[in-house]
């Protein structure tokens, strides 16, 4: 439950444990001006300067080529191009602004195909609404301060999906760095 006056402490407790945001620009593409408004308000709080708000994913595309964010907050089901498909062109497309721009999907649309499906996208967060300045905060650390290197396969292009440092034991071994530790361990066995 909100109490008065607590998205401001929430605010200030986020401004505390976050970077500065100051210098960050940020993009918001929604279709809903109630949400937009919201997170724009939710991101000045925490000391974001630079906003700009689109209200479709082409207008959003369109925005990009004039003057490109630092981050992009993206809502997953949108008329015409949705946000998985934008996601899928920033990470893919030979004319993309830049492929590598922080995405953190917010949607009320949570149910788990769509998490993995926004996964597979190349979305770096997910945010489940009703969304908090708290959750916001974190989501916005992991892109800045936890950024996970990118990945590129035949399928795939974006944020390492693997979230774990070491899988669980019967979990198939098919990173490098696995391979290699496995080589190394089998050359001491010998």
């Amino acid at each position: 439950m909100t109490t008065p006056g607590s998205g401001r402490r929430e605010a200030e407790m986020a401004r505390r444990g976050m970077l500065d945001l100051s210098n960050l620009s940020m993009l918001i593409v929604d279709d809903n001006k109630p949400t937009r408004t919201m997170l724009s308000r939710m991101l000045r709080s925490m000391g974001v300067r630079d906003i700009f708000e689109a209200e479709t994913a082409e207008q959003a595309l369109a925005d990009m080529r004039g003057a490109l964010p630092d981050i992009l907050l993206l809502d997953h089901r949108m008329e015409g191009m949705d946000g998985i498909s934008l996601a899928r062109f920033l990470r893919t497309a030979g004319d993309s602004p830049n492929p590598y721009l922080p995405i953190i999907m917010v949607s009320a649309h949570s149910e788990q195909k769509n998490v993995v499906a926004a996964r597979e996208a190349g979305i770096n967060e997910y945010v489940a609404k009703p969304i908090s300045v708290t959750i916001l905060a974190d989501r916005l650390s992991a892109v800045i301060e936890r950024a996970r290197p990118f990945v590129k396969t035949e399928d795939y292009f974006g944020p390492d999906r693997r979230r774990r440092k070491n899988p669980p034991e019967d979990a198939p071994r098919r990173r490098a760095s696995d391979r290699e530790a496995v080589e190394v361990e089998d050359e001491d066995a010998a």
